[in-house]
């Protein structure tokens, strides 16, 4: 089944997405990967339903392409969406040797353009937010670490994929977090817990320079950080609001609070 497609089907038919001509620009980063022997740029119509439909924007598909010029990517963008997706950040980035069998599967096409792109689209105070593979590449690119949970957990204490028939299933808010006394999701969601969606088997070992934690899971993990002395929107989930954007009140007010930030750069821009 494709990534997300409970979720897109269900979307698409209550709307078309709210951009319409002159509307702002969201770059989504694409996974790169092979079929039928052929290197395609894929990305989750998840995230590209959740900008068109709750970000109010139009996405605009960043090809992972090793040989990118990230600036010219850049040019032009009045946000930037760096989604999940079925590969984990190779270790070798984080400075840590490879299990290709419990680590995999990869996509270094991804790494290297995350890891490139990440830093100057903050530095050039795009408005930005990464989710699961995102949130780890954000960490990575500001010199933290990750590391995969055991993986004889029982269900209920893990935070990788559930076991489920059906992608709704998979992506059920089933998880608890504490939010930041004050911080910025606390403020976003209007509330000092949320429940969420956990499908993430890396975890944050070491937290990067530069990261505050801002969502933290029962038994300590970080799920949600935002970017120290950001100059607009900069935050990244380990969880999924795209995937539930539509229907639940916290994911909604993620990505609606992303595309206020987006709206207010475009403004700002144009009147440069």
């Amino acid at each position: 089944m494709a990534y997300g497609l409970q979720q897109w089907r269900r979307s698409a038919s209550r709307g078309q997405w709210q951009g319409r001509s002159g509307a702002p620009q969201i770059g989504i980063l694409s996974d790169s990967l092979v079929a039928r022997g052929e290197q395609l740029a894929a990305v989750s119509m998840v995230c590209v339903n959740a900008i068109g439909l709750v970000a109010g924007a139009v996405p605009r598909i960043l090809p992972a392409a090793p040989e990118a010029d990230i600036d010219a990517y850049l040019d032009g963008l009045d946000g930037l969406f760096v989604g999940g997706g079925q590969t984990n950040v190779h270790p070798s980035r984080y400075g840590q040797t490879v299990d290709e069998k419990r680590d995999g599967p990869f996509d270094e096409f991804r790494d290297e353009v995350a890891l490139r792109l990440i830093p100057r689209a903050l530095a050039r105070g795009i408005p930005a937010l990464f989710i699961c593979r995102g949130f780890q590449e954000l960490n990575v690119a500001f010199g933290g670490t990750l590391a995969k949970e055991p993986d004889d957990l029982p269900e209920d204490e893990r935070h990788g994929t559930p076991d489920a028939d059906n992608e709704d299933a998979r992506y059920r808010l089933r998880q608890k977090v504490g939010l930041r006394k004050g911080g910025v999701l606390q403020q976003i969601c209007g509330a000092d817990s949320i429940l969420v969606n956990s499908l993430h088997s890396f975890l944050i070992a070491d937290l990067a320079p530069g990261l505050v934690a801002e969502a933290v899971a029962d038994d300590g993990s970080i799920e949600a950080v935002s970017v120290e002395g950001a100059s607009d929107f900069a935050l990244g989930t380990l969880f999924h609001p795209d995937y539930w954007a539509s229907s639940d009140h916290a994911s909604a007010r993620i990505l609606s609070a992303f595309g206020d930030a987006v709206r207010r750069h475009a403004r700002a821009q144009g009147a440069a």
